[in-house]
């Protein structure tokens, strides 16, 4: 049974990893505006794109994990993979400056390897036992 669900939700979730970074690329758009000199704009744009990738991909950790357990990198790799490939297909680079260049080749950059070690970083920390009952001195 849960082999079939995650057969079955693997391209739901591809897509929406996509969409969700997509939607975020044009949240950020806003990190540029907060500087008023063109490096520092330039350096907001990398920020914004970054950020969107990081975002996309700590969204889609907990689901990924709880999903494939130990399987999740790899198949978070195959859902980065998918994904970027995708954006990749589409992406103009064609007559753009060579800055924009840039960006949207680290926001593919980071699009792709977000979603993977976000999943490499939460299977990689210590349980927290806080809520684990701790006995009582001298019981037995």
């Amino acid at each position: 049974m849960r082999l079939a669900a995650q057969i079955i939700l693997f391209l739901p979730m591809t897509a929406g990893y996509w969409y969700v970074h997509s939607e975020l690329a044009v949240w950020v758009q806003w990190v540029p505006d907060l500087f008023s000199d063109r490096p520092w704009r330039l350096a907001g744009l990398l920020l914004g794109t970054v950020l969107c990738g990081l975002l996309a991909g700590l969204i889609f950790t907990g689901p990924a994990r709880l999903l494939y357990l130990q399987r999740a990198l790899l198949a978070g790799a195959a859902m980065s993979l998918g994904a970027a490939a995708f954006d990749a297909y589409h992406m103009q680079l064609a007559g753009r400056l060579p800055f924009t260049k840039a960006a949207l080749l680290l926001d593919l950059a980071v699009f792709f390897s977000a979603l993977p070690l976000c999943i490499f970083v939460l299977s990689r920390l210590r349980p927290n036992n806080a809520f684990k009952p701790k006995p009582l001195r001298g019981s037995a």
